[in-house]
């Protein structure tokens, strides 16, 4: 049963990166972006962009809408979905630039707005983003972003709105493995206690059964007369 739990908890996870369909029209060759991070959840608005310019200045308008702060960060590798598993040290030495160089990285304090930031976009292809805050991007907090050409027709992300971290699953998953695991020792040990405590059959009106083997001879009881 414990097994189970476990998959189901690695389900969640998986959950948390679920796609679903995208809004965002494409503008070819734009040379700004404009993200805010909304009050409603742990989510980017937009979450995806189409069609930015490669090879120029690209210009970031970075809004935090929510009541925490915020980061909006493109991770420098192309064309790569950071993995739902991905764990909290891995995850951060992508936050801070030591993995993959980061196309850029915004900080914007709770309810405020960074001033626009710029950056030279790369060649065409695509990248991800996301908030580096601890907890944030297995929240939801990710989007992706392409230069000079859409974004994979298979590739989207859910829209704004809260959804169950990671970390709730694992919490929960293993408070019910360890339960589960209570329950079984609980009845293994049951089961033998009540055996040990058993009424012999005599005492509940059998008749004693014979012991196996030949009984002893009176001159081997007389040996321990001493």
């Amino acid at each position: 049963m414990s097994v189970v739990i476990v998959v189901a908890v690695f389900s969640g996870l998986g959950a948390v990166r679920q796609v679903g369909a995208r809004s965002t029209p494409s503008v070819t060759g734009a040379t700004t972006i404009a993200v805010t991070a909304v009050s409603t959840g742990y989510a980017f608005t937009p979450n995806t962009f189409d069609q930015i310019a490669t090879n120029s200045t690209i210009t970031v308008t970075f809004t935090d809408a929510s009541s925490v702060s915020h980061t909006f960060t493109i991770i420098g590798r192309e064309g790569w979905v950071i993995p739902a598993t991905i764990t909290v040290t891995a995850l951060n030495e992508l936050a801070y630039g030591k993995t993959y160089p980061n196309l850029i990285n915004i900080n914007v304090s709770s309810a405020g707005s960074a001033a626009p930031v710029t950056f030279t976009s790369p060649g065409p292809g695509w990248y991800e983003f996301i908030c580096t805050q601890s907890g944030h991007f297995y929240s939801g907090m990710y989007g992706f972003v392409a230069f000079g050409m859409n974004l994979p027709s298979n590739l989207s992300v859910s829209s704004g709105g809260p959804t169950v971290g990671a970390t709730v699953f694992i919490i929960i998953g293993s408070i019910v493995s360890l339960v589960v695991i209570a329950l079984v020792l609980g009845f293994v040990v049951g089961r033998r206690e009540g055996a040990r405590h058993e009424m012999p059959p005599e005492r509940l009106g059998y008749p004693e059964p014979p012991l196996s083997g030949a009984p002893l001879s009176p001159a081997s009881t007389e040996d321990h007369r001493y």
